[in-house]
């Protein structure tokens, strides 16, 4: 029951504050721009193909840099408001305060997260009516790219606590455009070992399943190729979800730990 305090206590804390107005309108606002982009994309086998490659592509390169602002601002506020006091004075156990504080980020960004995906389908279906939305196709990769980014969560948390909201938004350009270099093929045998290339790789790999997927990469007369595509699917799940799994537990742990034991930051006014 702390938890879920805490847990709605941190959230009433964003009112009327920047975090609170970019949660709210993101999403929509770039919906709403994504699908009047893909108005003009031709109405064919290739439709949900290129959408589900562009949408996916550009949501595992922002979604880094955005996490890190949302969290960065989060921060901020406890810390403008009374110098990180409402953290550490609150009578409830540490682990709790932090947990809470994380999760509450993480929920909001998956609602967002969701929101976004429910305006692509329906203008996807707006803009094609006559053709087939693979729905299912779509919700696995946004689970899967919200997944992929959990871990980084946890590290900005840790890094806007210790240092601020510069580094941690600097971090997070950084790490957007490292993401963004690692979904090429410079990134096929290290990114298991880069988390900021996580949710665009594993986000990503459901695209194998949508319809016309081995026409669309005009692979028809590679033997073989069907099997080849489940082979590489279930790797990068085996591959991918437990290390995003884990390392998240793993960041979990080691933030509680350390929070436990901090005292806080000097604020420089």
């Amino acid at each position: 029951m702390n938890f879920l305090r805490s847990l709605k206590a941190n959230f009433m804390k964003t009112k009327r504050t920047p975090f609170r107005y970019i949660i709210l309108l993101v999403p929509i606002l770039f919906s709403l721009l994504f699908v009047s982009y893909i108005s003009v994309y031709k109405r064919d086998y290739t439709f949900q193909l290129n959408v589900y490659n562009f949408y996916f592509s550009i949501i595992s390169i922002t979604l880094p840099l955005i996490s890190s602002i949302l969290i960065g601002l989060n921060i901020m506020g406890e810390e403008t408001s009374g110098e990180f006091r409402g953290l550490l004075m609150t009578p409830i156990s540490r682990s709790t305060i932090y947990l809470s504080k994380l999760f509450m980020i993480i929920l909001v960004t998956i609602i967002d997260m969701f929101v976004s995906l429910l305006i692509l389908l329906i203008g996807m279906k707006f803009l094609y009516p006559l053709g087939t939305i693979q729905y299912g196709v779509f919700l696995t990769g946004t689970i899967l790219t919200i997944l992929g980014c959990l871990f980084l969560y946890g590290l900005y948390l840790i890094i806007s606590l210790k240092f601020g909201i510069g580094p941690t938004i600097a971090v997070g350009v950084g790490g957007s455009i490292m993401g963004a270099l690692l979904q090429t093929g410079l990134g096929d045998t290290i990114w298991p070992f880069v988390p900021f290339a996580w949710s665009g790789r594993i986000g990503i790999v459901p695209i194998y399943k949508l319809s016309n997927f081995i026409k669309y990469q005009h692979l028809e007369n590679k033997k073989n190729i069907q099997e080849i595509l489940n082979t590489t699917f279930k790797q990068y799940m085996y591959l991918g979800v437990p290390i995003a799994i884990i390392s998240f537990i793993i960041i979990c742990a080691i933030g509680v730990l350390w929070f436990n034991k901090w005292e806080g930051r000097k604020v420089h006014n």
